[in-house]
């Protein structure tokens, strides 16, 4: 995986004026898709369910940038930015390749199974207490 530096070098991230506000916005998406997919049968919503677990993540990471006056215009550079706020290459990875996943899925018509939608809840489970404790470290 790529460093942080390198999606700043060619243009992947830019620094723009931090923006709080856009990051509560971000974090109340996170929330709300949460609270949603976990309505979902996923039996029947696997892709849905999956879907909106990876974009809350991708809200959260995202939310991070902007209190920290960054924007990514790469889904890999917001993963890799989450390095910085103690999450292990071990985490990053397998959120790099619920990226891949879901690019696959959308993209080039892999199937979601209800296994990967259990996998990417899970996930976010084991990582929820280090997300609310970065999104209260910055005031989030």
């Amino acid at each position: 995986m790529k460093e942080f530096n390198y999606f700043l070098k060619v243009g992947d991230v830019r620094k723009v004026a931090r923006d709080i506000e856009l990051a509560r916005s971000l974090v109340k998406d996170m929330n709300e898709r949460i609270e949603k997919a976990n309505l979902l049968d996923a039996d029947i919503f696997a892709k849905m369910i999956f879907e909106n677990f990876y974009d809350a993540l991708r809200d959260f990471s995202d939310a991070i940038l902007a209190v920290n006056g960054f924007k990514a215009y790469s889904h890999q550079a917001s993963i890799v930015y989450l390095k910085k706020f103690g999450f292990g290459d071990s985490v990053l990875m397998e959120f790099d390749g619920f990226r891949y996943k879901r690019n696959s899925s959308k993209y080039y018509g892999e199937i979601i199974y209800p296994r990967d939608s259990k996998n990417i809840k899970e996930f976010f489970e084991r990582i929820r207490k280090d997300v609310e404790r970065v999104l209260g470290e910055l005031g989030v």
